[in-house]
């Protein structure tokens, strides 16, 4: 399913038309409705626009910018071999090891 598609299953999934999409960011119905549309009239889609989509249909960011082909999976590679099995955490595990990256994090930028 290309870029386009996704959006539009996406915004109808979360019960949206294009002008409420417009209304809660901005991003003009003209212009989702060419994104949508796959027209050849808009070959780059902005990542602000990407990134607002993302958070008003609630999905990972990352994944649009796959779609996009801002990233592909060579971008990724380093990043999965850490973040492993990560979906079968709970959400107090993660914060309890995001914390545990931050204090090793700061204290390396005290001992340089």
């Amino acid at each position: 399913m290309c870029l386009g598609e996704y959006l539009k299953k996406r915004r109808a999934e979360n019960n949206l038309s294009l002008n409420d999409v417009d209304r809660y960011t901005g991003i003009k119905n003209s212009t989702l409705s060419r994104i949508e549309n796959n027209s050849n009239t808009f070959p780059e889609i902005k990542v602000c626009i990407l990134k607002k989509l993302a958070k008003l249909y609630k999905i990972n960011v990352i994944e649009l910018f796959i779609k996009a082909n801002y990233l592909d999976e060579n971008d990724l590679s380093s990043h999965k071999k850490v973040f492993q099995n990560v979906e079968y955490l709970k959400p107090n595990e993660k914060e309890l090891i995001q914390k545990i990256i931050d204090a090793f994090a700061e204290e390396r930028k005290v001992i340089r």
